[in-house]
């Protein structure tokens, strides 16, 4: 079971990250569709797993990382992380069964919310390789503007893949639209 409640939504919960979630992470870093969209390439052992888990998420790096729970069970996850001064980046999931049910936009809204709200940000900002039109969609419907492409920035699905970069500023951002 995912950590404590951190933020509550309508019908989505973020919990903290745990040891306990060290399964959840790495099914989802050999998931072919799950890993290629998040640009992991390369199979993770448990020990990797759970030395990223040690070095990146229980460490006091500034890093947020939240399990996404729908009725108590984890279907995805939702991060904060390179955090510096007023800017940060995100980046989150969903499990193929529980897409398409606006649990991904409410999850991301929760994080803006944080980011902006209790973090004081001024900017987050996100990447999408471009055969992820869901994630583009998502992005654009929370008030991000695509800011820059990387053209064949990283060989996936047997070909150079381009990366776009998305940028949203506070003011760009209506809290709680979901």
């Amino acid at each position: 079971m995912p950590g404590p409640v951190f933020l509550e939504g309508e019908r989505v919960e973020l919990r903290v990250t745990e040891r306990e979630d060290i399964d959840l992470l790495q099914r989802v870093r050999t998931d072919p569709e799950l890993r290629t969209a998040m640009t992991f390439t390369e199979p993770q052992t448990r020990e990797q797993v759970e030395e990223f888990y040690e070095n990146t998420i229980s460490t006091d790096n500034g890093d947020s990382n939240f399990v996404v729970c729908v009725d108590g069970e984890p279907v995805g996850e939702a991060n904060l992380f390179r955090v510096e001064a007023d800017h940060g980046e995100i980046a989150y999931w969903l499990d193929r069964d529980a897409r398409g049910e606006g649990y991904a936009t409410e999850a991301v809204s929760l994080l803006l919310d944080y980011a902006f709200d209790t973090r004081g940000l001024h900017r987050v900002v996100a990447k999408v390789v471009d055969f992820n039109d869901a994630s583009r969609a998502l992005l654009e419907r929370l008030g991000f503007e695509e800011e820059g492409r990387f053209r064949e920035h990283i060989f996936l699905r047997g070909e150079y893949r381009d990366v776009s970069f998305f940028g949203l500023l506070r003011e760009g951002y209506s809290s709680g639209i979901w």
